[in-house]
């Protein structure tokens, strides 16, 4: 590592070490989700996605340190310096790749999470903006040069755009899009009847993303040095540092919300079950998707029928079955509050009840009916 440059080891170790964080995070999310809640979403596709491309981009940088990345550019040969620039190309693909995977893969975790139909509506239309300027910014730094070649060998004729607006045009957009959700699920967070220390860990757990954010601010000042730089190879390790940390942080925060469960489980002391203790109590409602949490529309209200026997125990356990009823109500209306339990009063426009019948035979055949009625 001596015949390197000691800035660009050092981006090549920091980057790594993030990039495993951000590896074990989605391990762990991918466990939660398949083994412990048993429902993956396509949210979990798309962060895991996004870590395939955010260890593409720690490679990409690695190439650039062997190439010359952190060293003066006057001690580099041609060919060294033809490389470095064929990674430095291939980064910015991967980068741009990585952050609108894990930008869409938290929206869609908030569309799982609450489904009022304005949110829904508003996580459609950020998630419409991070994937407009994310397709930009992925073809705009591939086809930068025409031929492509030309964007490392420098060949002529070609034609070539100055990528520094381009940089400086995402990275604001990056911020703006990480301010948007971050901010976005809070009036419903304040909305839901909560107790205020679970409303502060909610909140908390969905502003973690507010590191990214912080990132972002820090990246802009890395973006301006280089772009004014004469010794860009010297001058590039902090711009690539603070890149694929974004990444990788954004990943690790998009990660930790779906954590609890696992937490429960191996911290159950710092994370105990959260019981229904209450009126104020959020349900999560499982579905073929996922989780939901319907900030202040979806309360349950479970029922457990418990049926005597009948004559029908005295002809055999073939014949006796267990009749469990869960009643689950379902309230959908923007702003829709829930003002308590049992004899208390709700607000809604469109009211559903769900009511799901599990028959258990002794001979442990199981038979499910389920009703709705709106």
């Amino acid at each position: 590592m001596s015949s390197y440059g000691r800035r660009g080891v050092e981006s090549v170790i920091i980057t790594s070490v993030f990039t495993a964080l951000a590896v074990i995070a989605v391990t762990l999310r991918i466990y939660t989700r398949l083994l412990i809640v048993r429902c993956v979403g396509l949210d979990d596709y798309c962060i895991v996605l996004s870590m395939f491309f955010c260890i593409g981009l720690t490679v990409t940088i690695g190439m650039q340190v062997r190439y010359g990345m952190g060293m003066h550019i006057n001690t580099l040969s041609q060919e060294n310096m033809e490389n470095s620039l064929k990674a430095f190309w291939a980064s910015l693909t991967v980068y741009n790749l990585s952050l609108g995977l894990t930008k869409t893969s938290i929206l869609l975790q908030y569309q799982r999470v609450f489904f009022t139909k304005t949110f829904q509506i508003v996580c459609w239309i950020t998630m419409a903006v991070v994937g407009v300027y994310s397709v930009w910014t992925v073809f705009g730094n591939m086809f930068a040069c025409v031929p492509i070649r030309a964007f490392w060998t420098h060949e002529t004729p070609a034609r070539c755009i100055s990528l520094f607006p381009m940089w400086f045009t995402n990275a604001a957009l990056n911020i703006v899009t990480d301010l948007a959700i971050i901010i976005l699920p809070m009036p419903v967070i304040r909305s839901l009847n909560l107790a205020r220390r679970q409303k502060q860990a909610l909140i908390g757990i969905f502003a973690v993303g507010g590191f990214v954010c912080v990132v972002s601010i820090i990246r802009i000042h890395s973006l301006a040095v280089i772009s004014n730089s004469f010794d860009p190879t010297y001058d590039n390790p902090s711009a690539a540092t603070w890149s694929s940390l974004e990444t990788s942080i954004g990943i690790i925060c998009s990660c930790l919300p779906c954590l609890r469960p696992l937490m429960v489980i191996w911290l159950p002391k710092i994370f105990p079950k959260s019981a229904r203790s209450g009126p104020g109590t959020p349900f999560y409602n499982r579905n073929s998707y996922g989780n939901h949490l319907s900030a202040t529309e979806t309360q349950p209200s479970p029922i457990e029928v418990k049926n005597s026997r009948s004559s029908d125990d005295r002809e055999g356990p073939n014949n006796r079955i267990q009749i469990v009823t869960e009643v689950h109500m379902q309230v959908d209306k923007d702003n829709a509050r829930y003002l308590g339990t049992r004899g208390t009063e709700m607000s809604h426009r469109a009211e559903r009840h769900s009511s799901t019948e599990t028959l258990i035979r002794e001979d442990r055949q199981c038979v499910q009916l389920e009703r709705t009625a709106i």
